[in-house]
């Protein structure tokens, strides 16, 4: 097994959290449950090793180069081929999609689309280009170098400065700044500011703000270190009460919290 990451280049530090590259060789499918991640991301498998994605109750079945995948709504279940895993990847910031492309993103939340459908015989261009690269880190340049021309021939609206700045808030805050709030905050109207949030992200403000909520509350029994009890954990994540914490962790995970945490314990 193979997990590699690597920064971007800082021209693109708006735009890009890492590259990855990960490579698993395999007998056998393997399936995994993922819970809603804070994810947009650029994904190319060369290799054509298909992977089936279940969400939403229906499937779809990623077999071509490259996909383009919107910030996920809900759990996933992904069976990988039994041939095994070797992608090259790009995570974005929430606004890196829109950013190098422009696209009304609510076509693009909880999907996943051909990268092809955005940019046609381009991508036909930069997926041979990178794979006569040579190396990983060549094949990554060669992206960055197309990335780095798409965010800079990208023209957005202004009104995308107030989803950025309500992004960082709702970051900052742990996801629990109200929308009034980040109104005050962001000078703008409700309507304005969703309106950003659908185009630019492809959710509404609260809905990102509660997704931020689980991750920090699921990061906290991933690392391991919860000494609190998960009633005390919801209260610390801003979360009403434990009916709450366990309605909202089953809808973005799942699985309750307590299930949760016993299948990360086992």
């Amino acid at each position: 097994m193979v997990n590699l990451f690597f920064p971007p280049t800082p021209f693109l530090a708006e735009v890009v959290e890492s590259y990855w590259y990960s490579k698993v060789d395999l007998t056998t499918p393997v399936i995994q449950h993922y819970a809603t991640p804070l994810l947009q991301g650029l994904v190319f498998n060369f290799k054509r090793q298909p992977e089936h994605h279940t969400y939403d109750d229906h499937s779809v079945t990623l077999d071509k180069q490259a996909y383009l995948c919107g910030q996920p709504l809900g759990s996933r279940i992904v069976k990988s081929s039994e041939k095994g895993i070797d992608i090259i990847g790009v995570k974005f910031k929430p606004l890196g999609i829109t950013r190098v492309t422009g696209i009304n993103m609510q076509h693009v939340a909880n999907s996943i689309i051909p990268a092809e459908d955005v940019w046609g015989w381009e991508l036909e261009l930069l997926c041979d280009e990178m794979q006569s690269a040579g190396s990983l880190l060549g094949m990554i340049a060669v992206l960055e170098k197309f990335l780095i021309d798409k965010y800079m021939h990208t023209s957005l609206h202004y009104r995308v400065e107030s989803a950025q700045n309500a992004i960082a808030l709702l970051t900052k805050t742990d996801g629990s700044m109200s929308v009034k709030d980040l109104q005050e905050q962001t000078n703008t109207t409700r309507k304005t500011l969703e309106r950003a949030f659908l185009h630019y992200l492809g959710l509404k403000p609260k809905l990102f703000a509660r997704i931020v909520r689980f991750n920090v509350a699921k990061e906290i029994i991933d690392q391991g270190v919860l000494t609190q009890s998960l009633t005390s954990l919801a209260h610390q994540c801003g979360y009403y009460d434990s009916s709450h914490f366990t309605a909202e962790f089953r809808r973005f995970a799942g699985l309750s919290p307590s299930l949760y945490l016993k299948n990360k314990k086992n």
